[in-house]
């Protein structure tokens, strides 16, 4: 069995909290997020286990920033910041193509920018 941490790092920017309407306020709006990547964990954990296999002491972080799209809600342009992801570039384009597409419902009426870090270590040895 492999960790998978996450974390919203730097959550819903300030172009978000500036606006006004909308059905979802920052912390909402992060938390539905959060959830809405959750749903690809599965696929996540499958990444991680390709790049076990390819290298049995595979781990770190991908950074990826995203753009949840006001009139559809999906994420769009996930980009690995490569300065603070120290994964393999495999397992970066891997989450990269997990995420991609994913749309929060309902959409909110706001785009917001996001920045969710992933963090992969090998399981300890019990």
């Amino acid at each position: 069995m492999t960790h998978l941490h996450r974390a919203l790092a730097a959550g819903v920017v300030a172009s978000l909290a500036a606006c006004s309407g909308g059905l979802r306020n920052v912390e909402a709006y992060r938390a539905d997020t959060t959830k809405l990547l959750a749903t690809r964990s599965a696929q996540l954990q499958r990444c991680y286990g390709d790049a076990l296999r390819a290298d049995g002491k595979a781990a770190g972080t991908v950074t990826v920033q995203f753009v949840i799209e006001k009139d559809t809600g999906a994420i769009s342009r996930p980009t690995v910041e490569p300065a603070h992801s120290t994964a393999p570039p495999a397992l970066r384009r891997c989450v990269v193509k997990a995420i991609d597409g994913l749309v929060l419902a309902p959409p909110d009426g706001k785009e917001a920018r996001a920045t969710f870090v992933y963090a992969f270590q090998p399981a300890p040895a019990t």
